[in-house]
C-alpha cells in the first residue's frame, strides 16, 4: 500500500474512533455509582461493545484476517528463500571468505569484504563481492577450498564443472585449438551434416520397405527428411502448368455465341 495511502486510512480510523468515544461518553453520562453498581457497569459494557463495533461487519473482519495471513505468508516465503540461498551458496561463499579474509554469516547470507575492494562491496552488498571473488579463482582452487570444508556435498553442477574443466585441460595439453569457424569451414560442416541426414533417410526407409507391405513407406520420413530424400514429389502447381494469359483465352472463343446488336434483345422473350 502507498504510504499516503495507508496515513490517510490511518488517520480515518483514529477520526473513527474518536467518534465512538464520543458517543460512548454522552451515552453513558450521568448514570450514577458507574464504577460500583453491577447493573450499571452491564449497560456500560453492552454500550460499549454496540458502540465500538460499529461499522465492524463479517466483511471487514474477513478482510483483516486475510491480510494478516497474506502478511504471515510473505514471512514464511522470505525465511524460505533465505534457507534456500543459504543451502545452494552458504558452502561457496564461506569457501571465498577463507580465501578473500571475508566475513560471512550464515543466517542472512551475507558477506562483509575486507581488502582494496571494500567499499565497492558496501555499495553493490556482500553477495556480489563474493560472487565476483568466485570468478576469479580458477577450477582447481575453487574445489580444493571446497574439498576443506567438512560439511561440504558435492552437487550436480559442481560435477558438471569438473569435467568441463578436466576436458579443457586435456585441449590444452594436447596443443590442438580446434578448427577455426569461417565461412568456408561451416559451409564445409552443413555439406557433412545435410549428407549424413540423408544417408540416414535412405537408411530409414530402406528397412522401412523390408517390412511386410512395405511398412510404413516413405511415412516414417519428417516433411523436411521427405523432402531433403526426394525433391521429385514436390511440385508447386504454379510452376508445373504453362502461363495462359486473357489474350490466348480471348482468342479460342466463339464470336457467333455473343449477340451482335441491342435489336437482337427484342427477340428474347420473357418469362
Amino acid at each position: 500500500m502507498p504510504p499516503k495511502k495507508k496515513k490517510q486510512e490511518e488517520q480515518s480510523k483514529k477520526a473513527l474512533q474518536k467518534k465512538k468515544e464520543k458517543l460512548l461518553e454522552d451515552k453513558t453520562f450521568g448514570l450514577k455509582n458507574k464504577n460500583k453498581s453491577n447493573k450499571v457497569q452491564q449497560f456500560v459494557n453492552a454500550q460499549k461493545q454496540s458502540i465500538m463495533n460499529t461499522g465492524t461487519t463479517a466483511t471487514t473482519r474477513k478482510a483483516e484476517e486475510q491480510k494478516k495471513q497474506e502478511k504471515l505468508a510473505r514471512k514464511a516465503l522470505q525465511k524460505a528463500k533465505k534457507a534456500e540461498e543459504e543451502a545452494l551458496f552458504g558452502e561457496a561463499l564461506m569457501a571465498v571468505s577463507k580465501k578473500g579474509g571475508s566475513k560471512f554469516d550464515g543466517k542472512e547470507g551475507k558477506v562483509e569484504a575486507k581488502g582494496r575492494d571494500h567499499d565497492d562491496g558496501e555499495k553493490k552488498g556482500g553477495t556480489s563481492r563474493a560472487m565476483k571473488m568466485m570468478f576469479q579463482m580458477d577450477a582447481k582452487e575453487m574445489e580444493e577450498r571446497l574439498k576443506e570444508d567438512p560439511n561440504y556435498v558435492p552437487t550436480l553442477e559442481d560435477k558438471i564443472e569438473a569435467e568441463r574443466q578436466k576436458k579443457l585441460a586435456e585441449l590444452k595439453a594436447s596443443g590442438n585449438k580446434g578448427t577455426p569457424v569461417t565461412e568456408a569451414t561451416f559451409k564445409e560442416w552443413q555439406e557433412r551434416k545435410r549428407k549424413r541426414k540423408e544417408a540416414e533417410a535412405k537408411k530409414l526407409v530402406e528397412q522401412e520397405m523390408k517390412k511386410k507391405k512395405g511398412g510404413k513407406g516413405l511415412s516414417v520420413l519428417s516433411g523436411r527428411e521427405l523432402y531433403n530424400y526426394k525433391k521429385d514429389l514436390f511440385k508447386d502447381q504454379d510452376d508445373g502448368g504453362e502461363d495462359v494469359t486473357i489474350d490466348d483465352v480471348a482468342e479460342k472463343v466463339d464470336a457467333s455465341l455473343f449477340l451482335e446488336g441491342d435489336d437482337d434483345l427484342d427477340d428474347i422473350g420473357d418469362d
